[in-house]
């Protein structure tokens, strides 16, 4: 398993919120004194981690445990090939270049 310190990654989740330490610590029903307590922790109580988790709207057992990403996904190129009649090609109004580029491969 790898060496993950929760506490900071709750902290940046938090942060990112539009939700004060005070109204956090409110909703996972303690003080912020623990809050801060969390924040500095390499683990924490599976009960609280999953309260945490519904607070924040982030699914931490999945997403930082189990390496389901913690960073945002890369963007998927997908092609699509579809077959158009010249005169209507000529009436898209593509782009010179586009243009150009797609009568030189034909």
């Amino acid at each position: 398993m790898k060496d993950i310190y929760i506490g900071p990654i709750i902290k940046e989740k938090v942060l990112e919120s539009s939700m004060t330490i005070q109204e956090f610590a409110n909703k996972i029903n303690c003080d912020r004194t623990t809050v801060y307590d969390i924040f500095k922790r390499k683990s924490i109580d599976t009960e609280r981690l999953l309260r945490i988790s519904q607070v924040l709207g982030f699914d931490f057992v999945n997403r930082v445990y189990h390496n389901q990403e913690t960073l945002p996904q890369k963007s998927q190129t997908i092609f699509i090939a579809i077959e158009v009649d010249k005169e209507i090609f000529k009436n898209l109004n593509l782009p010179d270049n586009f243009t150009k580029f797609i009568k030189d491969h034909e």
